[in-house]
This record gives structure tokens, C-alpha cells and sequence, in this order.
């Protein structure tokens, strides 16, 4: 049996200047909103500011609570998929900042960069552009993900015990791929065999083919779901935080 998690110490360390993250946005014609709270608006001015939405008397990030500016410290962590933003930004965290495992919640953060959505077309493109020279200046824009995070790849914080590693979400996404692959092939292979041999085939036989393909969707399942993470990561001492719950419109 594990010992429970220790409470939090009161008066954390604190280092001067930011933290990198990478986190997601949805890029709309007023600029970088949150993929939560949507209500409460884009990002605005050089610094952005957390608020809580449960409790207006503390300060964001507090431990107990989910409010805070997120990032994660690897940009794998921000998925490949539209479902929490459409676009990928590097923001860099100043003040109190709550350091977890493989993400954290800050007080304050600014962004400074961002790669715009696949597949935009050059005119798209200068749309965007201007966007967000307007509504987030100094900005500095990517046409690709790649592109950004050469410019601005992962910080080395092992000097402050974090180690910083991709997303296993990968290797699960080419899990679930192969997987539904090999599903396809033993289908498409029905086909192809001699009418007599599946008339031959008694209950016990067609039970245990039902049970294998029940199987396959369960596991296909599951790998889908570890493939496509929620914005949310775990810190060390305490549950699960998002980029909403208590933060209010991060």
C-alpha cells in the first residue's frame, strides 16, 4: 500500500524569469482564445493574467484548485488533433508557477509564437498573419509546428528536478493505426475464403470470432483514448487540473 501524497509546502521556491510551454489556442478573427471558456474571450495586451472562476478571493495558481495559466513543457503533449484548439503556440509563464510532472499553471504568461493550422493556403496564411499582428503584436508567426519548435524547442529543466519528455501519446496513435490495420485485414480475408469452411464452423468457433472482434474494438478504443489526451496534466501533489474548472477563462 502506498503512503498518501504529502501536503504541499507552503512557501514555494521561487526563480526569477519565465518558463517555455506549448499549449493550444483557437485561433478566431478576434485572436487566441482559450478552448475552454470560450465566453470570456481571446487573450489581450503583451501579459495575460489567470483568474479563478470558482473562488475570486485567491490568487491563481493555487494547490487545490485548477486555475492557472496551463503548458506543457513538451509540445508533443498538445496533441495533433482540432479538438482542443486549432492552432499550437509557445507561451512563456512568469510569476507563481505550480510545476508539475509534464505541464504547469502560472499566474501570468505572454505568448511568443505560434504555427498557424496544416494545409492553410498562402492567402489564408496572410490573413492569419495580419490577425494577429493586430490583435497580439511581436508575435512571431510559423507556417508549421516544426518550423516553431526549431526556433524554440523544449527548456532543460533538470535543474529544476523536472524531467522533460515527450508524449507516449505517439506511440499509442501508431499502436491504434496498426492495430485497426490488422482488424481490416482479418475482415477483408473473410472474403477469401472457401465458402465450406465457414458453413463447417460450429458455435463454439463463431463465439470465440465474436469475442476476438469485441476484443479488437475494446483495445482500439483504448488506445484511441490514450492517443487523444485532454489539456490536462498531473502535478505532484495534487489531482489532475485543466485549463478551466477553477481558472475561469484559461
Amino acid at each position: 500500500m502506498t503512503s498518501p501524497p504529502r501536503p504541499p509546502d507552503p512557501s514555494p521556491a521561487l526563480v526569477p524569469g519565465e518558463v517555455r510551454g506549448y499549449r493550444r489556442f483557437r485561433l478566431t478573427e478576434d485572436g487566441l482564445c482559450p478552448p475552454v471558456h470560450l465566453d470570456a474571450g481571446p487573450w489581450r495586451g503583451p501579459v495575460e493574467r489567470a483568474r479563478c472562476a470558482v473562488d475570486e478571493e485567491h490568487v491563481p495558481p493555487q494547490w487545490g484548485c485548477g486555475c492557472g495559466l496551463y503548458g506543457w513543457y513538451h509540445p508533443s503533449h498538445t496533441g495533433l488533433g482540432t479538438g482542443w484548439g486549432n492552432v499550437t503556440a509557445v507561451v512563456a509563464a512568469r510569476g507563481r508557477v505550480i510545476l508539475g510532472d509534464s505541464g504547469f499553471r502560472a499566474a501570468a504568461a505572454r505568448v511568443v509564437a505560434v504555427s498557424l493550422p496544416p494545409g492553410t493556403g498562402p492567402r489564408r496564411r496572410r490573413h492569419w498573419e495580419q490577425v494577429l499582428a493586430e490583435r497580439h503584436p511581436g508575435v512571431s508567426v510559423h507556417r508549421s509546428r516544426r518550423q516553431m519548435v526549431r526556433r524554440h524547442p523544449p527548456e532543460d529543466l533538470s535543474g529544476l528536478g523536472i524531467d522533460v519528455r515527450p508524449s507516449a501519446a505517439v506511440r499509442y496513435r501508431w499502436t491504434a493505426l496498426a492495430l485497426w490495420l490488422c482488424g481490416v485485414l482479418a475482415v477483408c480475408s473473410v472474403a477469401v475464403l472457401p465458402r465450406g469452411v465457414l458453413v463447417r464452423m460450429g458455435p463454439g468457433e463463431w463465439l470465440a470470432v465474436l469475442a476476438c472482434f469485441v476484443a479488437w474494438q475494446v483495445a482500439l478504443g483504448w488506445l484511441v483514448c490514450r492517443a487523444s489526451p485532454p489539456p490536462a496534466g498531473a502535478t505532484r501533489e495534487e489531482p489532475p487540473w485543466a485549463d478551466g474548472g477553477g481558472e475561469g477563462p484559461r
